[in-house]
């Protein structure tokens, strides 16, 4: 989208709140399908330069004037290509949302792994200031990148791994964040636990999800083997006892998506099968592929 143009001014109308300042934005753009082009948006809102270099210690930063006139954006090079996307529609959350003050001894934001991996579902009352706008900014960038009307069309049916991935490709978002978006927006209550060698690392669930019983760093025994090249796993009855806090009586379904350098997603979701029969597109609660 070389040429784009976007009236800044009517989009900090929308207030210093995420959700609104992605919201106008799109309302510009009217993007009907396909990745969102968050350099050409970037450049539209007057931010001058993004530079991909190599950076240590932190994924992204951001240089602005005084007047927040004009910004400048560095971002790690040696990430993918997801990844960088979603660096640079978090650090254009900074620029956009005149709240956001950088520390005192600094004209800008630095932000680390760590910044960007904070939840975009929460913290937003935080007395620190540093962890709520992180987290801001990391909702900014979803909301921006994976708005939900490009994203319902994914949610269909029974929660599959195959849609997360569908939803990564389509839009250009890295794996993680697809299984963390799908899990927050589907219409059924599910869950999904990310891992490293078979110990998890963190978990995002669905608001109406019984509560899990994995806790970080615990051991995952037994993760469901591979089908084929896709790295995907069949959707398998699993004990609720071994993922729940408090097991219901519906039965537990999981599946997992295995990565490169022993990272893992594990998707969990209750067994709702009897009222599916000739609903799903991509069969009827399929428990084998």
């Amino acid at each position: 989208m070389s040429g784009l143009r976007l009236d800044r001014m009517e989009i900090e109308e929308a207030g210093p709140n995420p959700e609104r300042l992605a919201a106008a934005i799109h309302a510009q753009l009217d993007l009907d399908a396909g990745a969102v082009p968050v350099e050409s948006i970037a450049k539209a809102l007057d931010i001058v330069e993004i530079r991909h270099a190599p950076l240590i210690g932190f994924e992204g930063a951001l240089v602005m004037t005084d007047d927040r006139g004009i910004g400048a954006i560095a971002v790690n090079r040696a990430s993918s290509r997801q990844r960088r996307n979603f660096t640079i529609a978090h650090e254009l959350g900074h620029f956009l949302d005149l709240r956001h003050r950088p520390a005192e001894t600094a004209n800008g934001f630095a932000c680390s792994r760590a910044d960007l991996g904070r939840s975009w579902r929460g913290s937003f009352n935080a007395r620190d200031r540093h962890v709520r706008q992180e987290c801001e900014a990391n909702r900014f960038a979803i909301e921006l990148l994976a708005p939900i009307r490009l994203v319902r069309r994914h949610l269909r049916g029974i929660p599959d791994l195959e849609r997360v991935l569908a939803l990564s490709d389509a839009l250009g978002l890295s794996r993680e964040a697809s299984a963390r978006r799908y899990v927050e927006l589907h219409e059924r209550p599910c869950a999904v636990v990310f891992s490293r060698e078979k110990q998890v690392r963190y978990f995002e669930a669905h608001a109406e999800f019984p509560a899990l019983s994995c806790t970080k760093g615990q051991r995952l025994s037994g993760l469901l083997p591979t089908v084929d090249s896709s790295g995907l796993s069949n959707r398998e009855e699993a004990d609720p006892q071994n993922w729940l806090r408090n097991p219901t009586r519906q039965d537990l379904v999981v599946q997992t998506f295995a990565q490169r350098e022993g990272y893992s997603i594990t998707l969990l979701a209750l067994d709702d099968r009897h009222e599916e029969e000739g609903v799903d597109d991509l069969e009827p609660f399929r428990l084998a592929r």
